[in-house]
């Protein structure tokens, strides 16, 4: 870098805090593990984390549910508990969480939810995650060009 360059002021980022984040660098595969011992390592890794406060607040409000994955050191479980347990009534006031609609039917995203919960395939959903695959299997991606 020139001098003129590192000396640029940055743009503050809401996500910032996670460049300090002691899970940061590591496989992402370790914190989205159902084996216990992977549990296990992802939450000794959160354990000593300098922002894991942030990362749980930041999990607990744009998260939709289901939940996913190990975030500020606890299990989806572990969020839920946090969320149900959360005082309700006049003047407290509630978690804040960013709405995102469920995928909708006949996409491959629809699909894997459909597997995830338990629930019943439709046809629209086999058929968007079969095309996703032979794309897969032609190009190397799922990405769909437009």
């Amino acid at each position: 870098m020139t001098g003129s360059q590192h000396n640029m002021p940055t743009l503050p980022n809401a996500l910032s805090w996670a460049d300090r984040a002691a899970c940061r660098g590591r496989e992402l595969d370790l914190f989205f593990s159902d084996a216990a011992q992977k549990v296990l390592e992802a939450k000794h890794v959160c354990g000593g984390c300098p922002v894991r406060a942030t990362c749980l607040t930041e999990a607990l409000r744009a998260e939709v549910t289901p939940r996913y994955g190990i975030s500020g050191g606890l299990t989806p479980a572990e969020r839920d508990d946090l969320v149900a347990a959360q005082p309700t009534g006049p003047g407290v006031e509630p978690l804040k969480r960013t709405s995102r609609k469920l995928a909708a039917c006949g996409t491959r995203s629809a699909y894997q939810r459909h597997v995830k919960k338990g629930e019943p395939i439709d046809p629209a959903c086999r058929a968007a995650n079969t095309a996703a695959d032979n794309r897969l299997r032609r190009s190397g991606s799922t990405k769909v060009l437009r």
